[in-house]
């Protein structure tokens, strides 16, 4: 399909993408689309990819679910925090960002044939009494996953660039971004 759309010169180049992912693509300010925001599953797809893309190690597995068990119980802390309170920011922005995050680890174990595991934490965690607490423990998550991935998660999967990278933009995200919106809302 996509070869049939680019050979249209009539058709833009968002035009082309867009049908190429299922027409669930944000637009930019730009006016181009804006992938890093796409969440649905042809988003992750890579062209001339074999699937699966070989196997993991137990301890890559391993660190692999205890990176989306994190990303699940940090989305669910957040969501129940936003059922509480309403959409109030940084816990509504930063939702999105975790189901981003989620959704770079789906990729991964997509790309090795793993089924993922589901989210369980959504009966498991309750908003604190006040807003000011749940900042508070934002900051607290945000440190924790940070250094999780720092001490533990990156570690284990040293010799999978691909891996790896995910982790390490994952990491960076909590420290430079998740956590100074927390900070400021304390």
């Amino acid at each position: 399909m996509f070869n049939q759309i680019k050979q249209n010169n009539n058709i833009s180049q968002t035009d082309v993408q867009t049908q190429r992912l299922g027409g669930n693509v944000q637009q930019g300010q730009n006016g181009q689309p804006n992938r890093g925001n796409c969440l649905a599953d042809d988003c992750l797809l890579v062209e001339d990819l074999e699937y699966p893309a070989g196997e993991l190690t137990e301890t890559v597995q391993v660190a692999l679910d205890g990176a989306i068990n994190d990303e699940y119980k940090a989305l669910s802390t957040y969501e129940a925090v936003i059922t509480k309170f309403g959409a109030v920011r940084p816990f509504s922005m930063i939702k999105s960002a975790e189901e981003q995050h989620i959704a770079s680890l789906r990729a991964i174990y997509d790309k090795y044939g793993l089924t993922v595991p589901a989210n369980t934490w959504g009966s498991k965690v309750s908003a604190p009494e006040t807003l000011k607490e749940a900042c508070q423990v934002g900051v607290e998550a945000e440190i924790a996953n940070a250094e999780l991935y720092r001490k533990e998660l990156i570690p284990a999967v040293s010799g999978y660039e691909d891996i790896a990278a995910v982790f390490e933009n994952l990491m960076s995200a909590s420290e430079d971004k998740h956590l100074p919106a927390f900070e400021k809302c304390n």
